[in-house]
């Protein structure tokens, strides 16, 4: 079984560039939530750093996306 620790966590946060590897990440920490193994606390300080990375890496690559349609 794997635990839960929310300063690792939020570091493969910050360091994931993947919206898809987030949305992983996040689903792990649900899991862990809906379980038992981690309270309100934790998954509220998981959201507060998983939801504006993701928000940033989607802009960013929607950005990108323009670009390229742009140039084409």
């Amino acid at each position: 079984m794997k635990r839960f620790d929310l300063i690792e966590y939020q570091d493969r946060v910050r360091t994931t560039k993947s919206p898809r590897k987030l949305f992983e990440l996040w689903s792990e920490v649900c899991w862990f939530y809906d379980h038992g193994y981690v309270g309100r606390y934790q998954l509220d300080e998981m959201k507060a750093v998983v939801w504006p990375h993701l928000h940033s890496l989607c802009s960013l690559q929607t950005a990108v996306d323009r670009s390229f349609r742009q140039s084409a």
